[in-house]
C-alpha cells in the first residue's frame, strides 16, 4: 500500500497563519472533508469508467434504475441529485447506446418510463466490479462499524442543512 496523500488545508498557501487561526472549526474541516472525498470517488469512477465511455453520473443513473425500474425522468434526476436538464441528456446518451428504454409509464398517461435493457445490465455488470473497487477499499481502510455510523451522520447533517434551506426558501417569499 502507498503512503496516504498529505491533508491539504484549502485555507493555507504557503503563508497563511496555523489552522487555529484561520477559524476553521471542525464543522468546516468535515464540510472539506466530505467535499474532498466527494471529488475524489468522482474522479476514480470516472477514470474507472474511461474503458466504456461512460461518466459515474451515467452509471450510477443506469444502476439506480436497474434496482428502481419504471422510474420517470424527474424520480430518477431526484435520485441522481442531478438536475433534470442533466439527467434528460444522461438518458439520453444511455438510450441511444441501447442501455435504457422509455415507455409508457403504468401508472401515469403522461409521463414515460426508463428501465434498463439486456445491453444495459451486461454493461453494468462489466462496469461494476472496476467501480466498486472503492467500496472495498473504503471497507479495509476504515471498517464497516465506522462506514455505517458516519453514513447515519452525515445523512442526518444533510436532513438539517435541507431543512435550513427550506426555510431560507420560506423566508424569501
Amino acid at each position: 500500500m502507498t503512503d496516504p496523500l498529505p491533508y491539504i488545508d484549502p485555507f493555507d498557501d504557503g503563508r497563511s497563519p496555523a489552522r487555529a487561526a484561520t477559524g476553521m472549526d471542525e464543522a468546516s474541516s468535515l464540510i472539506d472533508a466530505a467535499f474532498r472525498f466527494e471529488r475524489a470517488v468522482s474522479r476514480i469512477g470516472n477514470a474507472r469508467l474511461r474503458p466504456w465511455n461512460m461518466t459515474l453520473s451515467s452509471y450510477t443513473a443506469l444502476r439506480i434504475l436497474a434496482n428502481q425500474p419504471h422510474l420517470t425522468l424527474a424520480q430518477l434526476s431526484r435520485r441522481c441529485y442531478a438536475r433534470p436538464q442533466t439527467m434528460t441528456r444522461i438518458v439520453t446518451q444511455l438510450e441511444k447506446r441501447g442501455f435504457v428504454a422509455r415507455s409508457a409509464h403504468p401508472e401515469s398517461e403522461r409521463a414515460l418510463s426508463l428501465e434498463v435493457t439486456k445491453a444495459g445490465r451486461a454493461a453494468l455488470n462489466e462496469m461494476g466490479a472496476a467501480v466498486l473497487k472503492i467500496s472495498d477499499t473504503l471497507n479495509e481502510v476504515v471498517g464497516r462499524e465506522e462506514i455505517v455510523a458516519t453514513d447515519h451522520q452525515l445523512r442526518q447533517a444533510a436532513l438539517v442543512v435541507e431543512s435550513e434551506l427550506r426555510e431560507m426558501g420560506r423566508s424569501d417569499s
